[in-house]
């Protein structure tokens, strides 16, 4: 599975009125500039995930991503 916009995931998320918006993973990722660096990497393939992006946090240690995903669990 490949990571995609936010945009084009909250499409699939207005698609599936039963899915929800979940953490892919419990990591945080270093900011790289932009979301885009993320998009199109490869991440594993879980039962039950319908997208994953990239979104930007930050907290009192600076800017970071965090994988988010749609998922119907």
């Amino acid at each position: 599975m490949k990571i995609i916009s936010k945009s084009a995931a909250m499409v699939i998320h207005r698609q599936h009125p039963q899915s929800r918006i979940f953490r892919y993973c419990t990591g945080k990722y270093q900011w790289r500039g932009s979301t885009s660096y993320y998009i199109g990497q490869e991440v594993q393939d879980i039962t039950g995930v319908l997208a994953v992006f990239a979104e930007r946090r930050q907290d009192r240690n600076g800017t970071y991503t965090r994988l988010m995903s749609i998922t119907l669990n």
